[in-house]
């Protein structure tokens, strides 16, 4: 699975694209789209929405886990985990930075363990690797993503967490109200978009009937 394009809402689009450009975009890398940002096998999509609710995604980072926070260091505000600039997942052989972007999106940039590290001719971030999903009901959304979607549950899905997914791209789904992990802020349904490769899934656009959520899924062109 694959997430082709993320399209998130924003105040002020074209800012908070800029703001993305600047710090993590290869140089030269642009779209024509000032709202949108190519990050490596990703393009993060902007929409114009007032008063938008926070969201959160992860981004796969193409470096060692010490030299992915002082990457990030240096181009956003770390959010600390028990005190500490980034936390361990042996569950998923990665490294774990915490940050936020300018409009206040609680991200992630996870450094796999085996991944290429970075060439000199490609960006550090390769993609987003998470989407934030919350739901009033999560294992009913759930069920949407696996019945009507056509996509899989990775590990076993709770009524306070789940993914649906795999290790390289996955939802994660949480109550609407919980706090997005490692801060206060809660989680509450953004008008999300995304566009997703897979190839086990029947190609189609698949609209949440009471949640602002869409899932186009294609097939590797």
């Amino acid at each position: 699975m694959r997430f082709e394009q993320v399209a998130v809402p924003a105040a002020d689009p074209a800012g908070v694209a800029a703001w993305y450009r600047s710090r993590f975009a290869p140089s030269g890398d642009s779209t024509a789209d000032a709202s949108a940002v190519r990050l490596g096998e990703t393009t993060l999509q902007f929409t114009d929405a007032d008063n938008a609710p926070l969201v959160h995604l992860a981004f796969r980072l193409l470096l060692d886990g010490d030299r992915a926070v002082d990457w990030l260091a240096d181009r956003a505000t770390i959010l600390p985990v028990e005190g500490e600039p980034s936390r361990r997942f042996e569950f998923l052989d990665a490294t774990a930075i915490y940050f936020e972007d300018a409009a206040g999106n609680v991200l992630e940039g996870l450094a796999y363990d085996g991944d290429p590290r970075q060439r000199a001719d490609s960006g550090v971030v390769d993609g987003v690797t998470e989407v934030g999903l919350p739901a009033q009901e999560p294992l009913a959304l759930v069920e949407w993503l696996e019945e009507s979607v056509g996509l899989s549950a990775w590990g076993t899905p709770s009524e306070s967490f789940a993914w649906v997914g795999d290790r390289h791209a996955r939802f994660v789904v949480i109550p609407t109200g919980q706090e997005w992990y490692p801060t206060d802020r809660a989680a509450a349904p953004a008008s999300v978009s995304v566009t997703v490769a897979d190839e086990s899934a029947p190609r189609g656009r698949y609209s949440h009937p009471t949640l602002p959520y869409e899932v186009r899924i294609v097939h590797n062109r």
